[in-house]
């Protein structure tokens, strides 16, 4: 598979650039996985992300919750934009999660297994993150597993199922979450293979909101994810039991217009959605 930097050279090629050695003589930068402040001009920060490993996000202030798209809000709700390619657009999404896509697509360690445990039909699902993820520590700040144990905690008596990081490890948080009669699922287990079954979904700034999305799952965010202009943003702790209760924030259509335009008008993942996108950055 032909990796982003390629498809990114190729396109400025295309646009008229030529690559150069001394960072002097550059009149654009490209970076990956930085924040942009204060703000350079002509600094773009590239970002691989989800749905699927071709997709690659361009931003010229930084990457996901730290992105411009996450302090303004773009012109996703245009109807036109939406339902120019309607059918196809959702014949892609249901094709993705057929596929059970995801970012690492083309890794050739990961092995994705079927769940062992049986998942409860219609729960309350909390997704976390790696502690040092610099969406949430870094961009974010506070200790994510500290806020995991606090919206867990909240929840008591719900039916609850947390979704760790396929490579976090905490088997001593596991087992009291287990004993509280929770349902605990970590490892290498498709979120796919959830969220058929998920009545809710509870995430600080996890590119999992996209596959939420995709199953058309309501989306609780606690933190600042770029696609939070479709999510139930909490204030406060308090706020999160009714807003689990009550679902009636949630907007299927907002949610499917959202994410039709951040895959296929948004992201990136050949050469002339990267040159559509770079000219879009270089004009506003």
């Amino acid at each position: 598979m032909e990796r982003y930097y390629d498809i990114i050279r190729k396109a400025m090629v295309q646009l008229g650039h030529s690559e150069v050695i001394e960072d002097s003589e550059a009149d654009i930068h490209f970076y990956n996985h930085i924040s942009n402040w204060p703000r350079n001009k002509n600094t773009m920060v590239v970002k691989p992300t989800a749905p699927t490993a071709k997709h690659f996000a361009i931003d010229d202030w930084g990457y996901a919750n730290d992105s411009k798209m996450a302090y303004e809000e773009p012109d996703w709700l245009n109807p036109f934009d939406y339902s120019l390619n309607l059918k196809t657009d959702r014949d892609y999404i249901q094709q993705l999660i057929k596929d059970k896509s995801n970012k690492w697509d083309d890794s050739i360690l990961l092995k994705w297994r079927k769940p062992k445990i049986k998942i409860p039909e219609d729960h309350i699902l909390v997704i976390g993150q790696m502690p040092d993820d610099e969406t949430v520590h870094g961009f974010g700040f506070g200790d994510h597993t500290v806020k995991l144990k606090m919206i867990v905690n909240k929840l008591h008596g719900e039916n609850v199922v947390i979704k760790l990081h396929p490579r976090y490890k905490n088997p001593v948080l596991v087992k009291k979450w287990e004993d509280a009669g929770h349902t605990v699922i970590d490892g290498y287990i498709s979120i796919h293979d959830v969220l058929p079954k998920t009545r809710v979904a509870i995430v600080e700034n996890s590119t999992a909101g996209i596959e939420c999305m995709m199953h058309k799952v309501p989306i609780i965010s606690y933190g600042f994810p770029e696609y939070h202009w479709i999510t139930k943003k909490i204030q406060t702790l308090p706020q999160l039991k009714s807003d689990v209760r009550d679902l009636g924030w949630y907007s299927e259509k907002e949610n499917e217009m959202f994410l039709h335009w951040y895959i296929n008008r948004y992201l990136c993942k050949d050469v002339e959605s990267v040159k559509s996108r770079i000219q879009n950055i270089l004009w506003m």
